[in-house]
């Protein structure tokens, strides 16, 4: 009798393991968009998620801060700000142009009315860690310890959380536009729980969002006088096609310029840096025009913490 118990529960076992394999598989396989559902039925390994993620990141600051000195960790504070001013400085600057022809004389502060807001005022930023990457190589997407539970909303904006990072969470939230265009724009949520969400990378392969490019010259950040279609190439990579090669060879575009985002997004009060043209090649399909490859200012491997950004509440 106590062997048949034991095929039985032998049995069960193996029925188990063979539905949650299938069910692995099937998220694998299957489009998100089919799969999306299940991210509300795992909500409840979220805090041990997290709390391994934390554990892992406090072992690695921690041997970061026995093999670095005090000079080096104020080296890279420094570095940060100086980043997170040229971020906010290009933003801003692409901001005055979008409005000069509406605005008879423009201050450029981040409380300007405009259509009879006042820029950040309204909005809010929310904290979210990183939990886990994407199971798939060729999709560029991070999962959040941050859901609906807390404001998340499909569509919203995603931002780096290094460059302000010394300012902490507190200012943060209060201080909206003044953190976020410091920071860098990273993707969008595409998918939200109750306690978790996932943000979708702009390296992403469906990814085709209209930008604009500038650089610094002199004390002055000047803008390309049109927009460009930048489309993700997955691993990380960004690239803009259909650039007129002539523009290369005259200098109008070159490696280093600052790529940004589109002024008149509704999802954003403003442009935001992405990141900056590491590649002007050849396209081989077309000699007549040139392919510029993005790198975004925050590699993908160093996004740990980020800002979703909410822009129908108030900030505290």
């Amino acid at each position: 009798m106590s062997t048949i118990r034991r095929k039985s529960i032998g049995r069960s076992k193996k029925l188990l393991l063979l539905l949650l394999l299938i069910l692995s598989l099937s998220a694998i396989v299957f489009p998100r968009t089919w799969t999306g559902g299940l991210i509300s039925l795992v909500q409840w390994i979220v805090p041990f998620q997290d709390a391994a993620t934390v554990g892992v990141d406090a072992l690695s600051n921690l041997g970061e801060v026995r093999t670095s000195t005090v000079s080096c960790e104020a080296y890279e504070s420094l570095e940060r700000e100086k980043l997170a001013a040229e971020h906010y400085a290009s933003a801003l600057a692409a901001r005055v142009e979008d409005l000069e022809g509406e605005v008879a004389l423009l201050s450029a502060t981040r409380l300007w009315s405009v259509a009879g807001q006042r820029l950040g005022a309204f909005g809010r930023l929310i904290p979210a860690r990183v939990i886990s990457q994407d199971v798939l190589p060729w999709r560029s997407s991070r999962l959040l310890n941050a859901g609906s539970v807390q404001g998340v909303k499909n569509g919203a904006a995603v931002t780096s959380q290094m460059f302000t990072v010394d300012r902490g969470e507190k200012e943060g939230l209060h201080n909206g536009l003044a953190i976020l265009l410091g920071e860098v724009l990273i993707g969008e949520i595409e998918q939200t729980g109750t306690h978790t969400s996932r943000v979708k990378l702009l390296s992403d392969l469906s990814v085709q969002r209209k930008v604009r490019i500038g650089r610094w010259t002199g004390d002055q950040f000047v803008l390309v006088d049109r927009y460009f279609w930048m489309t993700g190439r997955g691993s990380g990579r960004m690239e803009i096609r259909d650039v007129e090669r002539k523009d290369v060879e005259m200098g109008v575009i070159l490696v280093g310029d600052t790529v940004l985002s589109d002024p008149q997004s509704e999802s954003l009060p403003a442009a935001m840096t992405i990141g900056k043209i590491a590649e002007a090649s050849e396209d081989r399909d077309n000699p007549l025009f040139a392919i510029l490859t993005i790198a975004s200012a925050v590699p993908d491997e160093m996004l740990r913490r980020v800002y979703i950004y909410d822009p129908q509440l108030d900030a505290p």
